[in-house]
């Protein structure tokens, strides 16, 4: 079945386009048929990185978002090949229309009786914008019923609500079958790894694009911190045993089909 990974979040700026393209990436390098849709009506920015051949989908009339839009949406998915797989990025201006619809549409339901497997990618800020990036993704959690990935993005603070980890947190609990994995975003040093890791989202390059423009060292840091989110990533779609066999070693996720992804 055709696969819908869809990033919601309320708070602008926490790095939603960011987590898109990284997730849309990491498809593309594993073979996959990969659409990319971006809804985001003021700051597209998921469009701009130019390789992942980004479709705009337009949702506002007068500056003001359409719900019916939406719909549109739902023909592109649900018409896909089975084999699809799709990366749309949801501005925050259009969090509250797309859940209302959501919501009043039964959407995720209509679009699993079609075959399509739908995750929600949600992003969670440290630091002052941890509290408003919850809610949403609380929102996300308790009005729908699709798995979650969750993002934890530490360039913006500590990764902490009301002194503890945010992973750990009691609020999750009840959610903990329907959260697929846990991805971290770090901070990295600001004059190193942080630097080049802005310059590459300024110019919207992705991290081949990077790897191909900048010199020797800047190269060894963005190679690194892919390596980092790649592995991540790998540990969600791949998991490996908690305890392999001492004799028999357990496969490394690179090893593994990336058809795994497609099921």
């Amino acid at each position: 079945m055709s696969k819908l990974f869809i990033t919601l979040q309320a708070k602008g700026g926490v790095g939603k386009s960011y987590v898109s393209s990284i997730l849309a990436q990491y498809l593309q390098d594993a073979k996959l048929s990969v659409h990319c849709i971006d809804t985001d009506t003021t700051n597209p920015t998921l469009r701009r990185y130019q390789p992942l051949n980004c479709q705009y989908l337009n949702l506002a009339t007068d500056h003001v978002i359409n719900p019916r839009a939406f719909d549109e949406l739902v023909e592109i998915v649900s018409g896909a090949p089975h084999d699809r797989h799709f990366v749309v990025d949801v501005g925050s201006n259009g969090f509250q229309p797309f859940m209302a619809y959501a919501v009043e549409n039964d959407l995720f339901s209509v679009l699993e009786s079609l075959g399509v497997d739908v995750i929600v990618n949600s992003v969670v800020a440290g630091g002052p914008d941890t509290d408003e990036t919850l809610s949403s993704t609380l929102a996300v959690l308790e009005y729908t019923h699709v798995t979650t990935l969750m993002w934890l993005n530490a360039h913006l603070g500590t990764l902490e609500f009301k002194h503890r980890p945010i992973q750990h947190l009691d609020l999750f609990d009840p959610f903990k079958s329907r959260i697929l994995g846990w991805v971290t975003l770090p901070k990295y040093a600001a004059t190193t790894f942080g630097q080049d890791i802005e310059h590459m989202l300024k110019e919207r390059w992705t991290f081949n694009e990077t790897l191909e423009r900048l010199t020797l060292m800047p190269q060894m840091r963005i190679r690194k911190a892919k390596r980092d989110l790649w592995s991540q990533l790998d540990q969600v779609f791949f998991p490996l045993p908690q305890a392999p066999s001492v004799s028999t070693p357990a496969p490394t996720p690179s090893a593994i089909n990336a058809a795994a992804i497609a099921d």
